[in-house]
């Protein structure tokens, strides 16, 4: 029973890892595991995308209460734009890394994948539901 217990528990992290792998990995070459990886960036950019303009959309686009709305909106396209910057020198100074690698690109986009996933889950905490 207590051989068992151990065995299923030890192989626990092995799902759990094998769910988090790269799909792209499974792709016949280099070329083809860049290609899907920068796809699979592409979804998450326009995700990306709608989110922001989604959490920009509700809020007000007139001051009142005394919160200066206005000025939440220019410091939130700053912050995004600090964020693509960010993003946009660790992804390629992975890619400068690489250089030379057959998987200089799937890296590449990998890295800008994980990076929009993340602030897409940072944004969406702050974007309402829309009212049915």
């Amino acid at each position: 029973m207590k051989k068992s217990l151990l065995f299923a528990l030890a192989l626990l992290p092995v799902s759990a890892f094998a769910q988090q792998v790269d799909p792209c990995l499974s792709k016949e070459n280099a070329q083809e595991m860049s290609a899907c990886a920068e796809a699979r960036y592409r979804e998450s950019e326009e995700k990306l995308a709608q989110t922001h303009a989604a959490l920009l959309k509700q809020i007000p686009s007139k001051d009142e209460d005394g919160i200066p709305y206005k000025a939440v909106k220019r410091q939130m396209d700053k912050a995004q734009s600090a964020w693509e910057n960010f993003v946009d020198a660790d992804c390629k100074a992975i890619a400068i890394y690489n250089r030379g690698s057959a998987l200089r690109g799937i890296e590449y986009f990998s890295c800008m994948r994980v990076h929009t996933d993340q602030r897409i889950h940072d944004l969406s905490r702050f974007v309402r539901a829309p009212k049915s």
